[in-house]
């Protein structure tokens, strides 16, 4: 005889969390539920993102493909209350290491993420603000590794968190196109 109940179990065997980035025309509002941002140097191959294994054991580094580090938070959606993944680079981060620093940790940070050029590859500028923990109830966040490694499927290690992993980038200079959303359109039509 099955036993019936009007809720799910209260420990759920897993997690199932989408991941989500900046859309170019809305902004994303949610509210973190992790205490602190994770995340790896990655490669983009056949479209999708992958982690990189590290400068003498990836295959990728070696064909000579670039990597990115890539951060991620779980947060919750305002809109619809969905429990998300939120994946952000390095430069995209710096609002969240900022209220990290001022706060101690990010669960109960309030977020929004948008690109002011509204072009799916714009910059991704986010603003923090801190929420009541009183009147803002979260749910537990999940473990981020094992997440990232099940989507991934990569074997999950405890491993611990470096600062920085690898050096950053060499310094590289891009001229800016024109239509990237810093121009406007008296100054196109004045060169």
């Amino acid at each position: 005889m099955p036993q019936w109940s009007n809720e799910p179990p209260t420990a759920p065997s897993g997690y199932s969390l989408r991941i989500i980035r900046t859309p170019a025309a809305t902004p994303i509002t949610a509210i973190i539920t992790s205490p602190d941002l994770i995340g790896c140097p990655t490669h983009y191959i056949k479209n999708r993102t992958i982690p990189c294994e590290g400068p003498d054991k990836c295959p990728h580094c070696a064909e000579g493909f670039s990597w990115r580090w890539h951060g991620y938070v779980s947060a919750v959606l305002t809109a619809t209350l969905e429990h998300v993944l939120f994946e952000c680079t390095d430069h995209a981060s710096s609002a969240f290491r900022t209220y990290r620093l001022l706060h101690g940790n990010l669960r109960g940070c309030h977020f929004r993420a948008h690109r002011p050029s509204k072009r799916a590859n714009g910059r991704v500028v986010i603003e923090c603000k801190p929420t009541d923990p009183q009147r803002t109830p979260l749910p537990d966040p999940p473990d981020l590794v094992r997440v990232l490694c099940h989507i991934w499927n990569i074997p999950y290690t405890a491993a611990s968190i470096t600062r920085r992993p690898r050096p950053p980038f060499p310094g590289l200079h891009v001229d800016p196109s024109k239509d990237d959303g810093r121009y406007t359109t008296k100054r196109l039509l004045d060169e």
